[in-house]
């Protein structure tokens, strides 16, 4: 019940999103000289991510269900209807936190590899015309920076995190688990699927 798992984890891909999507539409904006089509399929990778996200959340959930049963009551046959009845469901839980804590650790350190490439793009990229006036510059690089930081201290926050769930929550098997399935799903979208021509691709891409 503390508020970094309240306010934070419980919400997490939500923040990590609410970060991302304008960090990567300000960024793309420039590297892809404003193309609108471009700055989409940059954008659509937060899509991607969401449903992969979606995806293995529910299917924890569903396997859970499916392999539990009620203590205390072993009629009711629900998850639900357990835990109003104020029982305890017993199932196999993959732990959804460091699922979603790994995943969203990697999807950041993806898509803040662009930061890196910063200063050059805004050197060498064909910008738009938009972006000739200084003060635009200025104030896209600031907004930039800002970003980069407030998504660093979020990446911190989702190891630290990580830690605090190894340590006090659901069993090894659990855990590694979800870990695993995180892993590869980060592994299949940004190492396999974006390679392809027909995906969004990868960050910092024309």
């Amino acid at each position: 019940r503390n508020v970094f798992n309240v306010y934070f984890v419980k919400l997490g891909w939500g923040w990590t999103l609410g970060l991302l999507i304008p960090f990567i539409f300000l960024t793309s904006s420039v590297y892809t000289s404003f193309n609108p089509t471009s700055m989409l399929k940059h954008l659509s990778r937060m899509a991607v991510g969401t449903f992969g996200w979606y995806f293995w959340v529910n299917l924890f959930v569903y396997i859970e269900e499916l392999t539990g049963q009620c203590q205390g009551e072993e009629t009711l046959s629900s998850k639900k209807t357990c835990h109003l009845q104020g029982f305890h469901w017993d199932g196999f839980d993959i732990s959804g936190h460091a699922f979603l804590l790994t995943y969203s650790a990697l999807v950041i350190s993806e898509e803040i590899q662009v930061k890196r490439l910063w200063s050059a793009e805004l050197r060498n990229t064909r910008r738009p015309t938009w972006f000739d006036h200084m003060q635009l510059q200025s104030l896209v690089s600031l907004l930039v920076e800002l970003l980069f930081i407030c998504i660093s201290l979020l990446l911190v926050l989702w190891e630290f995190m990580l830690v605090c769930t190894s340590v006090y929550f659901h069993t090894i098997h659990q855990k590694a688990l979800g870990a695993f399935v995180a892993l590869f799903t980060w592994y299949v979208i940004y190492r396999v699927w974006y390679k392809n021509e027909l995906s969004p691709g990868r960050p910092s891409t024309p």
